[in-house]
């Protein structure tokens, strides 16, 4: 009996949890469409599954990216609160496999789409990131991503 009150209990704290996190994430949409609207309003802006892609210049339209091609990306990674702050909290380049789990969820979403050469702000909302806390980035914060595709590979070269 002990251990099912203490299951139970362990059980309401992780749906507080996630909750609370779902609640975050509503909130932070609302700012993130807000910023679009008031910084972005004459500016190509993509979504994505909830993800937003910010067009800052085109590439190469001959090429898109799509799940299972394996791309290579540049990449400033900035937290997210009403703007893109100015402290970035990482940065480099990176190659994946879209739709391999290789990359949190917001990158897969805002990169799908994009074609080689094209610089773009993706932001999302806390939904489509890590899930832990990582580079002192917390769990529950919003991110934003400016991002250069590189290169495309299709996945049957």
């Amino acid at each position: 009996m002990k251990r099912l009150a203490i299951a139970l209990t362990a059980c309401c704290l992780l749906c507080s949890c996630e909750s609370e996190l779902a609640n975050t994430a509503i909130s932070q949409d609302e700012k993130i469409d807000s910023f679009i609207k008031s910084k972005y309003a004459d500016t190509p802006v993509v979504y994505n599954n909830g993800v937003n892609r910010i067009l800052l210049e085109a590439g190469d339209s001959t090429a898109f990216a799509a799940a299972g091609d394996k791309v290579n990306f540049s990449y400033v990674a900035y937290p997210f609160n009403s703007s893109i702050e100015s402290n970035p909290f990482a940065a480099g380049e990176y190659t994946a496999v879209l739709g391999s789990g290789e990359i949190i969820k917001g990158l897969e979403y805002g990169i799908e789409g994009m074609c080689p050469g094209e610089r773009s702000y993706i932001v999302f909302s806390c939904k489509y990131a890590y899930g832990a806390s990582v580079a002192g980035v917390g769990r529950d914060k919003a991110l934003a991503f400016e991002v250069v595709l590189n290169e495309i590979n299709p996945e049957d070269e």
